[in-house]
């Protein structure tokens, strides 16, 4: 009996393992699949032949190609979740921004993927952790706020980030905490 179970429990991570092997081949051909054709042209053939599994090896691990992407996506938002959640930059909006540029500049690969298919990928207001809103009017002036940060960091990724992380820190808290 005890034989049987250690089985399967090497089959188990085995099955775990080979599915996050292929997760991992998926998410591979799609960055590499983006670098050659539109989001909206890549189908889950496409994507399944380029990783070299199967149409089933892709529906067992991904719902469709947009949760495909939001997952790649996630990468980047996790990183920025963790940076901007810590109440020691609340006080060090500099930092915070700089930290900010950095995690995307960092990880642009994934920023790009996002840009590139417009997908959303969370709903939670990014500036809300250094600026809490109390009421309505700060609400409205953090979607504001955030509108603005978001076209800067856009067109700061699209010429070629070429300011520092640190520049852009110093930049984001003149031309925000004017708002």
């Amino acid at each position: 009996m005890v034989e049987q179970n250690d089985k399967l429990n090497k089959l188990r991570l085995s099955n775990e393992e080979s599915n996050k092997l292929t997760r991992e081949a998926l998410e591979t051909a799609m960055i590499l699949l983006l670098k050659d054709k539109d989001f909206d042209k890549i189908s889950v053939s496409d994507i399944a032949k380029r990783a070299g599994v199967s149409r089933s090896a892709f529906y067992r691990n991904y719902e469709n190609k947009e949760e495909l992407v939001k997952c790649l996506c996630e990468t980047i938002f996790n990183e920025i979740r963790k940076s901007i959640h810590k109440d020691s930059y609340k006080n060090d909006k500099v930092t915070w921004y700089t930290i900010f540029f950095t995690t995307i500049k960092n990880n642009s690969e994934y920023f790009q993927i996002y840009l590139e298919t417009n997908l959303p990928i969370g709903d939670e207001l990014v500036l809300n952790s250094i600026y809490p809103p109390t009421n309505s009017k700060d609400h409205y002036r953090n979607v504001a706020k955030e509108g603005a940060f978001l076209k800067i960091l856009t067109d700061w990724f699209n010429n070629g980030m070429k300011e520092t992380p640190s520049e852009m820190g110093q930049i984001c808290n003149n031309i925000l905490s004017t708002f």
